[in-house]
């Protein structure tokens, strides 16, 4: 594994830097990454191999599904099906929120199997790196505190992936929240970053 500073990079090699991880990641490399929220572990969640790669590394139940990542809210309709209520959540991405929508079927089921997490986190080196959509699970081993800087990580989790990407500490040190889009319905999976309740505004407002 190699650990890059990202931070220290001038723009040129910084840019040199992404775009040879970008295509490491398209021939299923396993990277570390900081995210807005927390550090992630993220592979390109339509290579099944490399998803079943960050299952192991972190010990997870194959039944729990993971969340991606993408690069800005124009992609989401590619992988999810999305209505009136789910684009007035999008007014908070990029941002610490995970929304779950019904899958499409490009997204493998080892991933999920008919509802997917969708973030886009509020984080430039993340998003950049999105060639793919990025597997979104937190670098710990499963049951563990999640990482909000590198030296937080398990050495037993940095020992197996390919790349880590040192964003510094992450922006919001908490995990985004997660709500559920049903038909015309919301549901809080997990309160984070951004509380429920501005969320229940934005909506109303809308």
């Amino acid at each position: 594994m190699e650990i890059i500073k990202i931070y220290e990079l001038n723009d040129d090699k910084r840019k040199e830097v992404i775009n040879n991880i970008k295509k490491e990641i398209l021939r299923g490399k396993i990277i570390i990454c900081g995210t807005d929220t927390v550090y992630g572990i993220s592979a390109n969640a339509l290579d099944e191999n490399a998803v079943k790669r960050v299952y192991e590394i972190k010990k997870r139940d194959f039944n729990k599904p993971m969340s991606i990542c993408l690069r800005d809210i124009n992609e989401i309709e590619k992988y999810a099906h999305i209505n009136d209520l789910a684009k007035k959540l999008f007014s908070l991405l990029p941002g610490p929120l995970t929304i779950v929508l019904k899958k499409k079927p490009i997204i493998p089921d080892i991933v999920a199997k008919e509802y997917i997490g969708i973030r886009v986190p509020d984080e430039n080196i993340m998003r950049e790196l999105c060639v793919v959509p990025l597997t979104t699970t937190s670098a710990n081993i499963s049951g563990n505190e999640p990482a909000y800087k590198v030296e937080d990580i398990d050495n037993e989790v940095l020992e197996k992936v390919d790349y880590i990407i040192d964003i510094g500490e992450c922006k919001y040190k908490k995990p985004s929240t997660v709500v559920r889009v049903l038909d015309n319905n919301i549901e809080l999976l997990r309160e984070g970053a951004i509380p429920f309740n501005k969320i229940l505004k934005i909506i109303k407002q809308g």
